[in-house]
């Protein structure tokens, strides 16, 4: 367990805390725009992580098999989990929408399927720039669809930006995947 992967660890605990204040603030009567905040914050520092963990195992040769599994992993619950629960606020929903999430779901599954079949022939499947852009802008689409349900009501532009921006990076680079991996499609072995 080095560093790299403590930070990965970190995430997945920061994440569960993210979930829990997303849930208690929802329930409240009327929303907790503390625990709202707090989520956000917590989603933030998250976020942060995941950028962090990576440049550290790169930099300092720390990159493990456990890492390529955890690292995608961690970020694959945060985004997923965050746009769930954001489908329980009224503010959020004025933009996002059940397809998006589906989509991006599907689009998680499938890599992750492509990745552990990769990985299992012995070759490498790290993220490429295509899916790195993706996970910038799905933060941004989830940190500013979190500030509107905290009341930043000025954000609605830049959450609609994200979403559509999103979507398209989110389709384009799970076909990317499968395009990098269609010799092992092709050969039957997904």
């Amino acid at each position: 367990m080095n560093i790299p992967n403590m930070i990965t660890m970190a995430r997945l605990f920061m994440t569960v805390l993210v979930f829990v204040c997303m849930q208690l603030a929802v329930s409240a009567e009327p929303l907790n725009v503390t625990l709202a905040w707090v989520a956000f914050w917590l989603f933030i520092i998250a976020s942060v992580t995941d950028f962090l963990d990576g440049y550290l195992a790169r930099k300092w040769n720390l990159v493990t098999a456990f890492g390529r599994i955890a690292d995608p992993f961690a970020d694959k619950i945060l985004i997923t989990g965050t746009l769930v629960m954001l489908l329980q606020f009224p503010a959020a929903t004025q933009i996002l929408t059940f397809w998006y999430v589906l989509i991006v779901i599907g689009r998680e599954f499938l890599v992750t399927a492509i990745r552990g079949v990769m990985e299992a022939s012995g070759q490498e499947f790290g993220a490429d720039q295509l899916g790195k852009w993706k996970m910038v802008t799905q933060c941004w689409t989830v940190g500013a669809l979190m500030l509107l349900i905290c009341g930043v009501e000025w954000l609605e532009w830049p959450a609609i930006a994200g979403y559509w921006l999103s979507l398209v990076l989110t389709v384009v680079s799970g076909l990317n995947y499968v395009v990098k991996a269609r010799h092992v499609i092709v050969q039957g072995g997904l």
